[in-house]
C-alpha cells in the first residue's frame, strides 16, 4: 500500500472508530461536531491524495468505472463539513472529470454532472465573503472576479469549466448562452494569477471557446485567437498534456474544416507517452479514448 493511501486508511478508520464510539454514547451534537472536525481536519486531506492517486491512475475505463462510487463518498464527506472549501473545491473538479468522461456517451448525464459541479464551485468561491455578498445582491460573477485572489484559482477554473462545458452543451438555448460571460471572466481571472495552474487548462479552454466565437462578434473569438490560446496551452508541458490535441482537433479543426490537422492532432495523441507529466496518467488515458473516438466519428464532423 502506498503512502498516500496508508494515510487516507488511517484518517478515515480513526474517524469511522471515533464515530462508533459517539454514536453508542447517544451525544448527537456531539457526534456531528466531532465528525466535521474529523473532516476539516484530517479526510480534507486524505481525501486530496486520494484524489491524487485517481489522476495518475493507469487504465481510464477503470477509473471511468470507479469514479461514480469515488464522486459519491466526496460528495458525501462534502455535505458533512458544506463550507469545507478544500472540499468544494475538490468535488467541483471531480465532476468536470466525470462529465468529460461520459459527454459522448451520455451527454444528458454529463451535463448534470457540470451544472452540479459549478454549484459546488460557486460554493467554494463563496467562502470569500465579499464575492459572497456581491451574489447575495444579485451582481454579476463578472463584476465579481476581482475580489478573488491566487488562494482561489484552483475553484475558479473548475467552475469555468463545469460552467462552460454545460453551455457548450446547450448551444441552442440563447439564455443558457448568456452565462459564458461569466465563464469565460473566471477563466481569465485564474490566468491573470496562474496562467500555467492545471498544464495550462484554462488556456485550453478559451482556445476552444474562441473556436466557437465568429471573429466578427468582437468578443476574441476566430480561429487566429484559438489557434494561439491552444499553442500556449500546449506549451506549457510540452506537449504532453493531451487533451489540449484533443480539444483543438475537436473544436478548431473541425470548425476551420481542416481534416489533415484533424487527423493529424488525435494520431498524434493516440501514439504518445500518457505518463511524461506527473498527475494526469487519468487525463491522458481520457484522451486517448476520446481521440480514438473522434476518428471513429470524423465524417460526423466533416
Amino acid at each position: 500500500m502506498s503512502i498516500r493511501w496508508k494515510r487516507l486508511f488511517n484518517v478515515m478508520k480513526g474517524l469511522i472508530i471515533f464515530s462508533l464510539l459517539i454514536s453508542v454514547t447517544g451525544c448527537t451534537s456531539f457526534y456531528k461536531m466531532a465528525t466535521r472536525v474529523g473532516i476539516d481536519v484530517g479526510i480534507a486531506p486524505g481525501v486530496s491524495h486520494m484524489i491524487d492517486a485517481i489522476k495518475d491512475t493507469k487504465s481510464g475505463r477503470l477509473a471511468e468505472k470507479g469514479m461514480a462510487d469515488h464522486l459519491l463518498m466526496v460528495t458525501g464527506m462534502t455535505e458533512l463539513s458544506p463550507n469545507n472549501f478544500r472540499l468544494l473545491s475538490e468535488v467541483s473538479f471531480l465532476y468536470c472529470a466525470y462529465g468529460i468522461f461520459l459527454e459522448e456517451k451520455e451527454p444528458a448525464f454529463s451535463k448534470e454532472l457540470f451544472a452540479i459541479g459549478k454549484e459546488y464551485g460557486i460554493r467554494a468561491l463563496k467562502q470569500n465573503r465579499k464575492f459572497r455578498k456581491g451574489l447575495e445582491k444579485k451582481e454579476k460573477i463578472s463584476d465579481l472576479v476581482g475580489h478573488l485572489g491566487k488562494g482561489y484559482v484552483k475553484p475558479m477554473v473548475w467552475t469555468g469549466l463545469n460552467s462552460g462545458l454545460w453551455i457548450v452543451h446547450n448551444m441552442d438555448d440563447p439564455e443558457a448562452l448568456m452565462g459564458m460571460a461569466d465563464a469565460i471572466a473566471l477563466i481569465k481571472r485564474s490566468i491573470e494569477l496562474d496562467e500555467n495552474f492545471y498544464h495550462g487548462a484554462g488556456k485550453m479552454f478559451l482556445g476552444a471557446y474562441y473556436a466557437l466565437i465568429p471573429e466578427y462578434l468582437g468578443l476574441g473569438g476566430g480561429p487566429d485567437n484559438s489557434r494561439h490560446m491552444f499553442e500556449e496551452s500546449r506549451a506549457v508541458e510540452n506537449g504532453n498534456f493531451l487533451l489540449v490535441d484533443v480539444l483543438e482537433a475537436r473544436f478548431l479543426s473541425t470548425t476551420v474544416e481542416d481534416e489533415d490537422r484533424y487527423e493529424e492532432l488525435l494520431k498524434g495523441v493516440l501514439e504518445k507517452d500518457p505518463t511524461h507529466v506527473k498527475g494526469v496518467r487519468l487525463i491522458n488515458e481520457l484522451a486517448k479514448m476520446k481521440a480514438k473516438y473522434y476518428l471513429e466519428k470524423k465524417s460526423e464532423f466533416f
